[in-house]
């Protein structure tokens, strides 16, 4: 039974430093969450601000073809920053993936903690059944061993009867030869 509760415990300890691990990347990855969705409304500003800009330079402008480089250049930035931003809606949805593989061992750690406890709590009883039995048999062993000695005196009693009555039929058979 110890060796099962050491197993438990090693068990245990390896679900703590796992759940511990799995916390800090959890809190990591929320927090870079928290940052990339920062940079994407960061992001979605400066392309809409550009968005006017175009427009804005358009009708401002009467210069047709400095306004079409701009533009193809602010078009190209737009798409850099599309670009970018699918990449961090891919790398959330990633780190939503780890996030709720972070809960699923949660909950396996969970449910191997609460067998760990159930486990203890049966040794215990265990434990608790086998020290009455051992205190049972080691009373057992006494009142044998008392009544094995009682058993030896009684015997040693009627030992000492038997002799006794032999003497007395000796001395009767003496007693009716003489007569």
């Amino acid at each position: 039974s110890s060796t099962i509760s050491k197993h438990w415990e090693a068990e245990l300890a390896t679900l703590k430093g796992n759940n511990a691990k799995l916390t800090a990347a959890l809190l990591e990855s929320t927090a870079n969450v928290k940052q990339w969705k920062q940079q994407l409304a960061a992001y979605q500003e400066e392309a809409e601000r550009l968005h006017k800009r175009v427009t804005e330079l358009e009708c401002v402008s009467s210069q047709a073809n400095a306004v079409h480089t701009h533009k193809t250049e602010l078009n190209q930035t737009i798409q850099e920053l599309e670009s970018t931003l699918k990449k961090k809606e891919e790398e959330i949805e990633r780190l939503k993936q780890e996030i709720n593989s972070a809960r699923e061992l949660q909950a396996q750690r969970d449910s191997l903690t609460q067998k760990l406890q159930e486990v203890e709590i049966r040794n215990k009883d265990l434990e608790g059944q086998l020290s009455d039995l051992e205190k049972r048999l080691e009373k057992s062993r006494n009142e044998q061993e008392a009544f094995r000695n009682n058993l030896k005196t009684l015997l040693d009693i009627l030992d000492g009867k038997i002799f006794e009555l032999t003497e007395l039929r000796d001395n009767l058979a003496k007693l009716i030869e003489c007569s």
